[in-house]
């Protein structure tokens, strides 16, 4: 039986509504990576970096929403939407929190995130971080009948991740704070089914005919982090992700945190150096992932002082130029 196909590529709002939502979620991930420093402990890394682990889940959450509304508005019926959001596997933040094997916090010793949380977490952010330029690859081709399958299915996996990633925070703290609080920190509330998609009333793009190219100057936000993730892309090629027991093989997890350090350097304010406190050898593969950024902007915009070339051209350019394409 033939696959069936969605079209010739992602439509031009989706790609539009793709790049804003991968934008926002490196941001969050970026987020989770800066309050888990210790030199942050006292801003309260447990409530911060849950936080912001369900502000990313919620918003990978947007853009499978986005794309599940597409499906329902081409006539894909709800259990086959369903099927392709992977609804009954899903992870989610859940207040029915199980005990976990490693050390729990205690209320003496809950401002200094244990290291093997760190490494879970440190797991996680390279597992989602890794999955983002896969969707955008598929996302911006000019030819993909196939891009339904090859966007949603790394997103969902990445939703999942998150959410066990959340209930790992909650779950080394339950001798520490009640249950509402930890359902609080979670954001139990907003959290977003994949059950339940799609859901006319989120936020979405599809009241756009056509979103077109995103005009973006050289130095702009938008371009150095997606750019970033080219480079991530390009380094993480051809080598496997995880090793034998899931998980991240050491070298693509390094490589994976030296880029979201590498956001923190390039978009610091006025060239101050990242609020959070860098290692001597995290600064340095961040300050050195910085320099090659440069070095690539200067390729992609030659004239920078006119800096108007549209988003999709220069990230489709780039990928083009990464052997990915296996994953």
């Amino acid at each position: 039986m033939p696959r069936r196909t969605f079209g010739d590529a992602m439509p031009p709002h989706l790609r539009s509504a793709a790049i804003q939502y991968a934008m926002e979620t490196v941001g969050h991930l970026q987020e989770v990576l800066q309050y888990s420093a210790p030199v942050l402990a006292n801003h309260g890394w447990a409530r911060m970096c849950m936080y912001r682990t369900g502000d990313a889940m919620d918003t990978i959450g947007f853009l499978v929403d986005e794309i599940a509304l597409h499906l329902e508005d081409i006539g894909v019926g709800r259990e086959e939407i369903r099927r392709l959001l992977g609804a009954d596997r899903e992870c989610l933040r859940t207040v029915r929190l199980a005990r976990v094997a490693g050390p729990r916090c205690t209320k003496d010793a809950i401002h200094v995130m244990p290291q093997w949380v760190a490494d879970e977490l440190r797991d996680a952010l390279t597992y989602v971080l890794l999955r983002l330029p896969v969707m955008l690859r598929s996302a911006l081709r000019e030819r993909d009948p196939l891009w339904v399958g090859r966007c949603l299915r790394p997103m969902v996996d990445s939703m999942d991740r998150l959410g066990r990633l959340a209930n790992l925070f909650a779950a080394v703290h339950l001798d520490v704070y009640d249950e509402s609080t930890l359902a609080r920190y979670q954001q139990l509330v907003q959290q977003r089914s994949r059950a339940r998609m799609p859901d006319a009333g989120g936020r979405h793009f599809r009241a756009a005919a056509d979103w077109g190219d995103l005009l973006v100057w050289w130095d702009s936000y938008e371009v150095k982090v997606f750019m970033l993730l080219v480079m991530l892309d390009e380094q993480c090629s051809g080598p496997r992700w995880e090793v034998g027991d899931g998980t991240m093989h050491p070298a693509v997890r390094n490589a994976a945190v030296g880029t979201l350090n590498a956001v923190a350097v390039v978009t610091a304010e006025k060239g101050d150096t990242p609020q959070y406190r860098l290692t001597d050898g995290e600064w340095a593969y961040a300050t050195a992932v910085s320099a090659t950024l440069a070095s690539r902007l200067m390729r992609s915009f030659p004239d920078p002082t006119e800096g108007d070339r549209p988003l999709l051209d220069v990230l489709r350019t780039e990928f083009h130029r990464t052997p990915g394409g296996r994953r």
